[in-house]
């Protein structure tokens, strides 16, 4: 809770500095917008469900170390909003059985710029991070059986899901021109408990605790920022 405090300390004081310089002159307002591909490597704690499955004589799934996705991004007078989601899974498929376990994230959030150049950004950032995973086994059978036989098989199958919401807290830094490239640091403090779900419907009591900690990630895309300045200079030939 004491990091939690001071995390939400640390990045109003970073906008409350900004409402005590002069306002910016017009060659300082600037806006832009990015459709960017985000590289997301999650830094999640899942040590009680591997055990748990380990112990029920299943073999272990663990995420996958980096995932991809599709986001959004607005610049508007130092002002940053971004959007995204990635997605990724790590399979592992043997002669008698397959596991799956996918990692998804949905966010947004909203920061502002310390600089006044806006071809570079250095901002801290604050929202919303929903995180899932899915762990899937089955069972395969031979690839010689017959159907009576695949008919009189039990094959065991196994799929639980979870998923967390969390407030977002970070920190980027970002070259804008008709490309971006964004480099973030982002840690998750959890707005509910954790929990693992059949069917994403029936909670399974005592269940073991997933801890989503921190995140990197890697945003490269395309678009346009200009400013006023800019503008009116280029109208003005």
């Amino acid at each position: 809770m004491k990091k939690t405090v001071a995390a939400l300390v640390c990045f109003c004081s970073a906008y409350a500095a900004q409402g005590q310089v002069p306002p910016d002159s017009l060659k300082n307002r600037a806006y832009g917008s990015y459709v960017f591909l985000p590289v997301e490597f999650p830094i999640i704690d899942n040590r009680g469900f591997e055990n748990a499955v380990t112990e029920a004589d299943l073999p272990g799934g663990k995420h996958p170390t980096a995932t991809l996705g599709l986001g959004l991004q607005f610049y508007a007078n130092r002002y940053i909003s971004t959007i995204a989601f990635a997605i990724g899974s790590r399979k592992k498929e043997e002669e008698t059985y397959l596991t799956e376990m996918d990692y998804n994230s949905f966010s947004f959030n909203f920061g502002y710029d310390l600089t006044k150049n806006h071809r570079y950004a250095l901002y801290p950032y604050l929202g919303y991070k929903g995180n899932g995973l899915n762990y899937l086994y089955r069972e395969k059978i031979a690839k010689s059986t017959d159907m009576e036989e695949y008919l009189e098989t039990d094959l065991r199958y196994k799929e639980l899901h979870h998923s967390r919401a969390h407030l977002d807290l970070g920190f980027s830094f970002a070259r804008q021109a008709f490309y971006l490239i964004n480099a973030r640091v982002g840690y998750l403090v959890p707005l509910e408990k954790s929990r693992w779900t059949i069917n994403e419907d029936l909670h399974l009591s005592a269940a073991p605790g997933t801890r989503y900690k921190f995140y990197f990630s890697l945003n490269i895309g395309l678009g346009t920022i200009f400013s006023e300045d800019e503008m009116r200079r280029r109208h003005a030939r």
